[in-house]
């Protein structure tokens, strides 16, 4: 009894490694046949791995996970539009957040904050309206 059930399980394995050589949809499953779908496996319980053992979607290094989502995405021609968001805890103490002002005060600064042009617009051709910006920034 044992010997048929081994039978059957090494043979169901079998069928699904010569299935995995023939498909076209996962070069992963077509280079290393029915070892290539713990991989799925894996990816699909990921989250739930990095949640305690590993490491966040933005840490990782030279890429971050939601960078390579991106790019799979990209070349595998599906949706890549993620949210316009962030993953970080933007109430830890000392973040930086940049806050826009729609109707910023106008203050008057008690220094010149120009950066003087060292160049002459239009100079090198000797045209008539040649001139020398007051400051590179505005």
């Amino acid at each position: 009894m044992v010997g048929v059930v081994l039978a059957v399980v090494i043979a169901l394995i079998v069928m699904l490694g010569l299935y995995d050589l023939i498909q076209r949809r996962h070069a992963i499953l077509r280079n290393f046949p029915v070892i290539g779908h713990f991989r799925f496996l894996i990816e699909k319980i990921g989250p739930e791995l990095r949640q305690y053992i590993v490491a966040d979607n933005d840490e990782e290094r030279p890429f971050s996970r939601d960078q390579r989502r991106w790019v799979y995405a990209t070349a595998k021609k599906e949706n890549s539009y993620f949210g316009f968001g962030t993953d970080d805890d933007l109430d830890k103490s000392g973040r930086i957040i940049f806050r826009n002002a729609p109707f910023p005060l106008n203050r008057k600064s008690s220094h010149d904050a120009s950066v003087p042009c060292g160049k002459i617009l239009a100079g090198w051709r000797t045209r008539s309206q040649s001139f020398r910006p007051a400051s590179v920034v505005n």
